[in-house]
Formats: structure tokens, sequence, C-alpha cells
């Protein structure tokens, strides 16, 4: 069964609403997402979890950051959070960094498929990133453990605006976050980091 119907029951908990085009492009990445997965693991989650866990999750958080300028997400494998997070925000530009080969490929289909403008896909190791994507006002990332390393590479990328939004089940982190959003009806969590880039 296509998946509208599960997004459309999942943004109605969440007491989100989408427009016609956003509520398509959502269902469109939610059903090509479950056809890819069924050749390459992308995902372990499968239908209202799936829904729920890489789509309504990041578009509530978008709600409550209301993002705009340019976005790098880390590790971007599946197409979440970057894709509903660009879907449904005022960026000008998000760039995807996926470094495995197929994840990229699946990537740069999805952005071709679901013919969204001003994303980016680089297949590119994260510490190889480099001033060439300008200054960045938020960086995500989800299904990455936030480690001192990780810290570190990130800063380097980083300017004294950027936030950087890790969404996670176990914020265990190096350092404190500025703020923490709690995604409602799960055990989801958005921390936003400021950086200290002195």
């Amino acid at each position: 069964m296509p998946l509208l119907e599960v997004l459309e029951k999942e943004l109605s908990r969440f007491q989100l609403e989408l427009n016609s085009n956003q509520l398509s492009t959502m269902a469109r990445y939610c059903d090509e997402l479950v056809r890819w997965n069924a050749k390459m693991n992308l995902t372990g989650l499968a239908g209202a979890e799936l829904v729920r866990r890489l789509v309504v999750e990041p578009v509530w958080i978008a709600t409550q950051l209301r993002l705009s300028g340019t976005l790098l997400d880390i590790g971007s494998g599946n197409g979440s959070p970057a894709i509903p997070l660009h879907v449904v925000s005022d960026l000008g530009k998000t760039h995807l960094v996926e470094a495995r080969a197929k994840r990229a490929a699946f990537l740069r289909h999805l952005v071709s498929f679901l013919k969204l403008e001003n994303v980016v896909v680089h297949r590119i190791r994260l510490e190889e990133v480099g001033a060439e994507l300008g200054r960045l006002e938020w960086i995500s990332l989800q299904g990455v453990a936030m480690t001192d390393e990780l810290l570190e590479i990130i800063k380097k990328i980083s300017h004294a605006t950027t936030r950087v939004v890790w969404i996670t089940s176990d914020p265990k982190t190096p350092i404190p976050p500025a703020e923490r959003l709690a995604v409602p009806l799960t055990n989801t969590e958005a921390l936003i980091f400021r950086l200290d880039l002195t």
C-alpha cells in the first residue's frame, strides 16, 4: 500500500500540516525509500515507524527551528533528515554528504525523481569537505554518534553563526547543547549546538 495514508495519519498525530506539493513529495519519498530498501540496506524501519522517524519527526523539528540559508547534512544515507528538512523549510541550498557510493547514487536518484531544487549530493567523506560549500547556517546529522573527533571536524567547516542539529534517541554528547527539543509522542530529541570556534 502506498504510504500516503500512513503519512497523513502520522502528520495528524503530530498536529502538522503540509501543503499539497509537500505532502506529495514526502509520500513519493517514502514509497521510493521502501522500493530501494528492498534492494539495498537503507533502513531497518518499515511502515508507520519509517514514516514517523524519517519524515514526520524531521518535519516537526523543521517547524520548530524555521531553517533558512544553507544546510549541510552529514551521512545523508537514506535521505533523512535532509530531504524532509529541505522540503518544508525556506532553505536556499542543501548539501548532502555521503561517502558510500550506492547510497550517494540513491540520493542523486531521489533529488532527480522528486525534482528537488538547490539540493546537491557530494560523494565524499566529511573530512574532505572544504570551504567550497561556503557559509553554512545549519548542519544536521542523525544516526551518527556525536564524538569529540566528529565535533572537531564539524568545527573546521562551521562559522560562529552555524547551528548543529543532532537528531537522536541516545543523547550522550561530549559538550552540552545550547537547546533541546523533545519531539512529542516519541523518545527522539533534537539537540542544537552552537560551537565555540575560538
